[in-house]
């Protein structure tokens, strides 16, 4: 079987790299033109590590187990955890692959700390505590990584309270980084699947895309960031084009992204609305902007609460399911049709109607782990506006800020796909995320059927 060389590049969106930046970007654009293209239609929610699990399982969020960055221990108010790879409740690629002798280098993939064993290498991504910890299997990669980059490497860059600047300089400092230690894994290692992501084009895109996109609300010709985010994909391109220089003319080149980006105007306070609407309530009455905290709920009275700072994701306070759960179970479908009903209403703020969009559990969450998703996962006008739960006592229904800051853009279910080599050329329409993982199965000769429900891309 021929070798398959897949990149991801998180958040990058079809709406600039199959449109106005193509002719920019040589490398994607010969890849197109040697194969087929489409839209990647992305997960409920379009987070990150959401995604990328999805696309490395083959699994929708219901039958993997998770749907956002935290988790509820045991149904749990206050005990919550940070997801993991040891969240996952499904097989990878890279290990069904190893139960067929087959081995993967796995570059950097969001949410892949601990790493399980498996026949390969991986180095983990987003989601890893820091580099102190086993980020490499085997282990003794680290201390080749150690030497490589003296010490200096970084999974990840921190953006929120950084300069403009400072974001510009620690995301190349960090993607040339990581190219560079994808050339090293490639040039030292045989495989039959590489699987890197280059993760730091989303905080471009979270902290440029108001100096891009002319229909944001808040637009900004400001022309020292005018081409930042665009000159951003022209140095990846430009790197990964030395990347597929290092390849076999036989090997099979996939290029994709877990989600795309999207303007954001504003955001939905969703807690105080829940606050002023009755569904959540205080023991105190408060009086000044604080971090919304679960001991300072009164779940004895009540109904609902909600956590996202894009999508909003609404729990409802179920007897029998949370701990002082007060909702009946013959009122819980009417609770969530009156909650949705009054959502639908919220305008945007400057009085304009929203294209607000409703995920009820029981319609949109089917799977082995169903009972883990949130009861209902709302987005403002269709994520142009996203989600404040973290912070309350706001003074209006809108602000731009959560707990831990505020953001240009949010994330689209839009995504890239990109293969070099395939029976139908062209533009192929849009793409289910569910479809990448037995496609790529398949392009290192393993059946999907027995592992996932999506489709091979041919």
């Amino acid at each position: 079987m021929n070798k398959l060389f897949v990149i991801g590049i998180d958040g990058a969106m079809p709406e600039y790299i199959f449109g106005e930046w193509l002719d920019k970007l040589p490398t994607i654009k010969k890849l197109i033109n040697q194969g087929c293209y489409g839209e990647l239609k992305s997960t409920i929610p379009p987070l990150s590590a959401v995604a990328w699990t999805a696309i490395s399982t083959g699994k929708a969020p219901a039958d993997f187990g998770f749907f956002e960055y935290i988790y509820r221990k045991n149904n749990s108010y206050n005990d919550l955890g940070i997801i993991s790879a040891t969240n996952i409740k499904s097989k990878t690629l890279w290990q069904i692959a190893s139960e067929h002798n087959k081995k993967s280098i796995i570059c950097l993939m969001p949410l892949t700390w601990p790493i399980k064993p498996f026949n390969g290498i991986c180095v983990s991504g987003y989601m890893t505590p820091n580099t102190d910890v086993e980020f490499t299997y085997p282990k003794e990669i680290k201390n080749k990584i150690e030497t490589i980059f003296n010490k200096q490497f970084r999974i990840i860059s921190e953006f929120r309270n950084k300069s403009k600047e400072e974001i510009i300089k620690n995301v190349y400092e960090n993607t040339e980084m990581h190219f560079k230690l994808m050339e090293y894994l490639l040039k030292n290692n045989d495989y039959d699947l590489f699987f890197g992501v280059i993760d730091e084009s989303d905080s471009m895109n979270h902290n440029f895309l108001k100096y891009t996109d002319k229909e944001h609300s808040e637009y900004d010709e400001n022309f020292q960031y005018k081409n930042v985010l665009k000159e951003y994909y022209q140095y990846i391109d430009k790197k990964l084009g030395e990347l597929l220089n290092l390849l076999d003319k036989e090997t099979k080149i996939i290029v994709l992204s877990d989600h795309g980006i999207i303007r954001m105007h504003n955001r939905v306070n969703l807690s105080d609305w829940l606050i002023k609407e009755g569904y959540l309530v205080l023991k105190n009455q408060i009086t000044e902007k604080i971090k919304l905290k679960m001991n300072l709920v009164d779940w004895t009275e009540t109904r609902a609460w909600a956590i996202g700072a894009f999508e909003g994701q609404i729990f409802v306070n179920l007897k029998n399911r949370e701990p002082e759960g007060i909702v009946e179970e013959k009122d819980y479908d009417n609770l969530l049709n009156e909650i949705e009903e009054k959502l639908k209403k919220i305008t945007g703020d400057r009085g304009e109607k929203l294209d607000t969009k409703v995920f009820k559990k029981k319609e949109f969450f089917k799977g082995e782990y169903e009972h883990l998703a949130p009861d209902m996962i709302i987005y403002f006008d269709n994520l142009q506006y996203g989600c404040n739960t973290s912070l309350i006592g706001n003074e209006l229904l809108w602000s731009p800020q959560t707990a831990i800051g505020s953001d240009d853009a949010g994330h689209s279910q839009k995504g890239i796909f990109i293969m070099n080599k395939c029976e139908k050329t062209g533009d192929i329409g849009e793409v289910d995320i569910l479809d990448i993982a037995p496609t790529i199965l398949k392009n290192i000769g393993i059946e999907s059927s027995n592992y996932m429900k999506g489709k091979v891309i041919s």
